[in-house]
């Protein structure tokens, strides 16, 4: 027999404290579910932002090399052409033909088809700059986080050549909008 104090239920038969338990529960779970998806979606914004800090301070490697290269050969140069003839000061070229005064020449020129600066002792052995690729392969699985060259253009402005690129790091993933891109320019005075 329940013992009651002055004709009353003790408090755990009261009627209105059943499904009190379940709804802590409930609670508890939803309280749960919500500090692990905020869990989650740190963790996954934090490798996705390592990701892309990682991905820019390549591409920022790899346009600073590819810049010092071309600016060096350019800073060496007696002089410079295009290559059907002489550059015309203030007119911008994709290609550049660099002459030095006791060792030949140098071209450096922009391959549209594949989107690679390219380089070589003439027009016809130009070869894409090794720095470009950056194909990872994981395991079984190959994954291509390719740099590329969206333009290249030289201008003469008196004894000085500008050089303008721009570098954009494909991060695979299919979706053009999010992929890197910096650019690049630097004026070279000839030693001519």
């Amino acid at each position: 027999m329940v013992s009651t104090i002055h004709g009353k239920p003790p408090e755990r038969f009261r009627k209105d404290q059943r499904g009190s338990v379940l709804i802590e529960l409930v609670v508890a779970a939803m309280i749960f579910a919500v500090v692990v998806a905020a869990i989650a979606y740190y963790f996954i914004y934090y490798v996705g932002t390592m990701n892309n800090g990682r991905a820019q301070l390549k591409l920022q490697r790899v346009g600073s090399l590819l810049m010092d290269e071309m600016t060096r050969a350019l800073r060496e140069g007696k002089t410079v052409r295009q290559a059907e003839g002489p550059m015309e000061i203030g007119v911008s070229y994709a290609n550049i033909m660099v002459i030095y005064p006791d060792t030949g020449t140098r071209c450096f020129s922009f391959d549209g088809a594949n989107q690679d600066i390219i380089e070589g002792p003439d027009y016809d052995t130009l070869s894409p700059m090794e720095v470009l690729d950056d194909s990872q392969t994981v395991g079984s699985d190959t994954r291509d986080h390719r740099i590329y060259c969206d333009e290249l253009w030289f201008r003469r402005e008196g004894d000085r050549v500008v050089i303008q690129f721009n570098l954009r790091h494909d991060m695979d993933n299919g979706d053009g909008h999010d992929d890197l891109t910096i650019d690049f320019g630097s004026t070279v005075k000839l030693r001519g």
